[in-house]
């Protein structure tokens, strides 16, 4: 592990295989932590186990997948299920036509919401996944930011951003769950400079 490495291994659930969670899920494993994918489907992806028993063993709950979908997946899941775990949600949520599904509000406080036993932590959703999991590698700059009403799964979540190359002073807390709302608001922000520099190669930046 390097030297931002948490010592403690974390078992973490990620819910979804695409370019995101298999990308986080291999830098994740790689700086040392036990990682299973969850699927619907996991007889037709190898390494999968269902999502209710990737959860079960996890105290880590990743979600990488559409936002539209995560309450749906989450309630197959089950709350009790889902009770006392970190949930990090890294998802935006889109109509079919691009504009944002919860306006004035947001994937994560909708998760909070619904399975309040659950920790949830928003992070990692104003980015491209290749600056997800190596955030300084070619710019000079980066921020991330973090909301969750509860302070030790925030703690935790911070953790594995430490892991992903995150140092300290680029990960910023925005404060309680409500505060997502603001976070999941940058979409627009983000294809808009997509289409001007036709890379995602790029993050916010926060200075001062």
């Amino acid at each position: 592990m390097g030297p931002n490495c948490q010592e403690t291994v974390v078992h973490i659930a990620i819910i979804g295989k695409g370019k995101v969670g298999s990308a986080l899920g291999a830098r994740l494993a790689s700086a040392g932590h036990e990682v299973a994918y969850g699927s619907r489907t996991p007889e037709d992806h190898t390494g999968s186990v269902s999502q209710t028993e990737a959860v079960q063993g996890a105290e880590l709950v990743i979600i990488a997948i559409p936002g539209t979908a995560v309450l749906s997946t989450l309630e197959g899941i089950g709350g009790d299920v889902l009770a006392d775990r970190i949930v990090l949600d890294i998802s935006a949520a889109f109509t079919p036509d691009m504009a944002l599904a919860y306006p004035n509000d947001s994937v994560a406080r909708r998760v909070q919401a619904r399975f309040p036993r659950a920790r949830v932590v928003k992070s990692l959703n104003t980015m491209n996944v290749s600056i997800m999991v190596d955030p300084l590698a070619s710019l000079p700059q980066a921020t991330v930011f973090v909301s969750g009403d509860n302070q030790d799964a925030k703690a935790a979540v911070k953790g594995l951003l430490a892991d992903l190359g995150w140092t300290t002073e680029s990960i910023l807390d925005l404060g309680g769950v409500a505060s997502a709302t603001a976070t999941e608001h940058a979409a627009p922000l983000f294809f808009a400079t997509y289409m001007a520099l036709q890379t995602m190669r790029f993050n916010i930046a926060i200075t001062r």
